[in-house]
């Protein structure tokens, strides 16, 4: 029967080899947000509900999925902690991480292959466009209790050319 004899961990430095000592983690990588304005949180959950409403209809044998309602209630929860410390609601900007809203890409194909309202899908896509081009513009962004919000003191972003969607 063989054995394996265990190696005692090693870190190469460029000072030597050092014995006894476990590698440096890598780094985890940065969540990245966006900010959102109110009306923007509304035409995104209307969004997330339309194309819910278009898959239980056209596929009522997938079932119920529970992402879209806990991805809303995070939302209004970053909501509420934002308009704590910003109270003006016109200046009030939700963050939403980059993996949340590339949810509208589900959306998308969800209302255009369910045939759901154009107009939404339409909204959706100048909604996705209007993330991505903020994404560059990503401010500061600190945690009230696990609670993701903007630091009021950071410097506001430059204004894209990409408007803000109507609330409906």
């Amino acid at each position: 029967m063989l054995f394996r004899r265990n190696k005692p961990p090693v870190t190469h430095t460029p000072h030597g080899t050092v014995y006894g000592t476990f590698p440096q983690q890598p780094e985890r990588p940065r969540v990245e947000y966006v900010g959102l304005t109110l009306a923007e949180m509304e035409a995104f959950e209307r969004i997330l509900l339309h194309a819910d409403e278009c898959t239980r209809r056209a596929r009522p044998d997938i079932g119920h999925s529970s992402y879209t309602t806990e991805l809303i209630g995070r939302l209004y929860q970053s909501a509420g902690a934002a308009s704590v410390m910003q109270p003006d609601p016109d200046l009030v900007r939700i963050p939403i991480q980059k993996a949340d809203f590339m949810w509208l890409e589900y959306s998308i194909r969800d209302i255009e292959m369910y045939r759901g309202n154009l107009q939404t899908a339409r909204d959706a896509r100048q909604l996705l466009n209007r993330c991505n081009a903020l994404l560059g513009q990503q401010r500061a962004v600190i945690h009230m209790g696990g609670t993701p919000m903007f630091d009021p003191d950071a410097p506001a972003p430059v204004s894209v050319d990409v408007p803000e969607l109507p609330a409906h």
